[in-house]
């Protein structure tokens, strides 16, 4: 089932006040988009409803962006005021692993991963420019081979 992906983000924001951790805005946004992507590669089937952006700091979900921006670089100690929804098993362990491996990284450090050579960012917004849909086969392709990588 794919989600609102502000509902991604209160999962995340709500992991990290259980671990008594806040996150930027700028981690939450590039934390969504991890989400979204490691769903596509490793279960190829979407997480989000809304579609990814190539923005200047990395893969951008509008709507997150424009829910948090209010805190600028401050942490986000509040969820988005929308309705919670439910996650299967898979989603919810997924948003956990996502949780585990990146959330000790900086915004900054998590934008220079989405910004590296051959990453679905890189190429949209090299290919088509700022703003443009990061289509998902693009990113499922790049975290398939991800994951294989790792498995190998």
């Amino acid at each position: 089932m794919e989600h609102d992906a502000r509902s991604v983000a209160n999962e995340l924001v709500s992991r990290a006040t259980s671990a008594g951790l806040a996150f930027t805005p700028m981690q939450i946004i590039k934390l969504v988009y991890f989400c979204h992507a490691w769903m596509l590669g490793l279960y190829h089937r979407p997480l989000l409803k809304q579609p990814i952006e190539a923005w200047r700091y990395g893969p951008v979900v509008p709507d997150v962006y424009y829910s948090l921006r209010r805190y600028g670089g401050e942490p986000v100690r509040r969820p988005i005021d929308i309705p919670s929804e439910e996650y299967d098993r898979f989603e919810s362990d997924l948003i956990d692993q996502v949780f585990q491996h990146y959330g000790h990284l900086t915004g900054r450090q998590l934008s220079s991963i989405t910004h590296a050579p051959g990453t679905p960012w890189h190429i949209i917004w090299h290919r088509y420019g700022r703003n443009s849909v990061i289509p998902d086969p693009i990113i499922e392709d790049y975290y398939q081979k991800e994951a294989e990588r790792d498995d190998g």
